[in-house]
């Protein structure tokens, strides 16, 4: 559990933390003494840093250096002394209006949206798509494309739609594909996709015998048909930003650990995982266990299809990034992306 700071520590804490946000550099004690408004001597705030240190809030990157927020030192400024900030009408309209363009599918939307989240925040922007098996199932459509093809139309109750092509070893009739459409439509109606598969695996490991061939085949070939919902599409814009930060700039090694990550994706996908659970704009900062060299923070954001959380999108850059500039910009654009989706599905 986190301790809470005295007004003073948090004061000291909260200019170091505010002036390195805006120049990147080591905060000394003159420095803080001059804009803490404190009325201490420098002499004084020092003793004030260097107990910050101790605690972990603050380190010293050089004996003669002023001293920088820690990982910790972040967390307590943006839990405990970051004010609740609307973003500004005029930032409001411009993404409102970038995000008004109409759009032929929803993955045009999320595209839109790691587009303009970039631009508005000056940092790469990750849009995570929903997951294809939380997709609740309103029906299952086979469609025979001729020869060993069949196209699968899946319908979700909020109106998505995804089509998927299988290659089967048997040819089936048209007929035979909508008597398997209607009783998986009966075995699996309002099941998340994952669910379905997962019921479609079990009832194929039951005794065999309790089904006819029909029921065989239509099982089988629902099973190909559902066997990639596990992937997940993410978005992602203005990588080149990164090189605009010192911090990164200067260091080969950090910004090839974090491009890795952007074609990777798996470790991003991670982090964005954290916020569908939560409610409001989720800030991770320092993940260590993903990005061991560099110092750096997610600040990310679910939204919401028909009713719950589907997806979540946000930014990623410095651990020095201007939160109070950068988080009405994720939840404003989530809750934009909200509003679109209950529109589009409706």
């Amino acid at each position: 559990m986190m301790e809470f700071l005295g007004d003073r520590d948090t004061r000291v804490l909260k200019t170091v933390v505010v002036q390195y946000i805006t120049t990147g550099e080591p905060v000394g004690s003159r420095t803080v003494a001059k804009l803490s408004g404190l009325n201490l001597s420098p002499a004084s705030i020092r003793n004030l840093m260097t107990e910050l240190e101790e605690r972990g809030f603050l380190r010293q990157p050089h004996t003669s250096a002023g001293r920088l927020p820690t990982a910790l030192g972040f967390r307590y400024y943006v839990d405990h002394v970051l004010p609740v900030q609307e973003l500004a009408p005029r930032m409001q309209k411009q993404i409102k209006n970038a995000l008004a363009l109409p759009a032929t599918e929803p993955q045009e939307l999320f595209r839109q949206a790691s587009r303009v989240l970039s631009a508005a925040s000056g940092h790469p922007a990750l849009v995570l798509a929903p997951r294809p098996q939380g997709m609740r199932l309103k029906h299952i459509q086979f469609i025979n494309m001729g020869g060993d093809g069949v196209l699968t139309v899946l319908v979700a109750q909020d109106h998505q739609v995804q089509t998927r092509f299988v290659r089967s070893a048997i040819r089936y009739t048209q007929g035979q594909l909508d008597r398997f459409s209607q009783f998986l439509n009966e075995l699996c109606q309002n099941l998340t996709l994952g669910e379905t598969r997962r019921q479609i695996l079990a009832r194929m490991e039951e005794d065999k015998n309790l089904f006819d061939k029909m029921v065989s085949q239509a099982l089988n070939l629902s099973r190909q048909a559902l066997q990639n919902e596990e992937e997940e599409e993410l978005y992602i814009e203005g990588t080149s930003q990164i090189l605009d930060y010192p911090e990164f700039a200067a260091d080969v090694e950090k910004i090839r650990t974090l491009f890795k990550a952007f074609e990777e994706k798996h470790h991003l996908i991670t982090l964005l995982d954290q916020t569908l659970a939560s409610q409001g704009v989720q800030i991770i900062i320092s993940p260590d266990e993903h990005f061991p060299e560099v110092q750096l923070s997610v600040v990310a954001s679910s939204y919401s299809g028909d009713r719950d959380p589907v997806g979540s999108l946000g930014v990623i850059g410095p651990m020095r990034m201007d939160y109070g500039r950068v988080i009405p910009i994720v939840r404003y654009t989530a809750s934009m992306v909200t509003g679109l989706l209950k529109k589009w599905h409706s």
